[in-house]
């Protein structure tokens, strides 16, 4: 067993899942209103889920049109020394569910208080988040990587931040902002079209 020597952090939104943002389409099938796109706005309010039951959220996330590979992609990762960290900043609980299903090391995400398996919507004490990029080198750091020695695969303009202060950015069926903003551009139908492009990060294992 190889001793793990980076984090790849793999953003949800236009990479894990087609579309500009997860959020909003998970928010469309609970039949929630308001802005939805945390990804793109910051919007942060947690209000709107008031009364929707984590059990009601799991449901819609279980038929979650996932690109396809993801779950291999990450025991490849796992197998091959490296930490596979959803880096998108998604609702905690969707963030926990993706991991737990497909075999994330970790997540980070916005949080959203539930007592007794039911959404509160309470705003009390809501801190201001960190971007997506604060916080993918905060979990480096906690990982005891440095950002050098990090890689992310990301699409969307949002993303471009994070490609830009990791070691190995991979723009994967990226835009043209995201797509200039690294060396490494990807495109397939299936997350393992990535593998080649992180191998590099394995290279100096013997």
């Amino acid at each position: 067993m190889f001793a793990h020597t980076a984090a790849v952090f793999f953003s949800v939104d236009c990479v894990l899942v087609q579309g500009d943002s997860l959020c909003r389409l998970v928010e469309e099938r609970l039949g929630l209103s308001g802005p939805a796109s945390l990804h793109e706005t910051g919007d942060t309010d947690p209000a709107r889920w008031a009364g929707i039951t984590e059990r009601a959220l799991h449901t819609r996330l279980a038929d979650l049109p996932v690109l396809p590979g993801v779950e291999e992609t990450t025991r490849w990762c796992w197998s091959n020394g490296l930490l596979p960290v959803i880096s998108s900043l998604v609702w905690e609980p969707i963030g926990a569910h993706l991991a737990e299903r497909f075999g994330f090391h970790s997540y980070f995400g916005r949080p959203l208080d539930a007592v007794h398996g039911r959404f509160t919507g309470n705003t009390d004490d809501v801190p201001a988040p960190p971007t997506e990029r604060e916080s993918a080198l905060r979990r480096a750091d906690e990982l005891g990587f440095s950002p050098q020695e990090c890689a992310a695969v990301g699409a969307c303009p949002a993303d471009a931040p994070l490609l830009d202060s990791v070691g190995l950015g991979i723009a994967f069926n990226a835009r043209a902002e995201a797509r200039a903003r690294t060396a490494t551009s990807v495109r397939g139908d299936d997350l393992r079209a990535v593998i080649p492009a992180l191998e590099c990060l394995t290279a100096s294992r013997v």
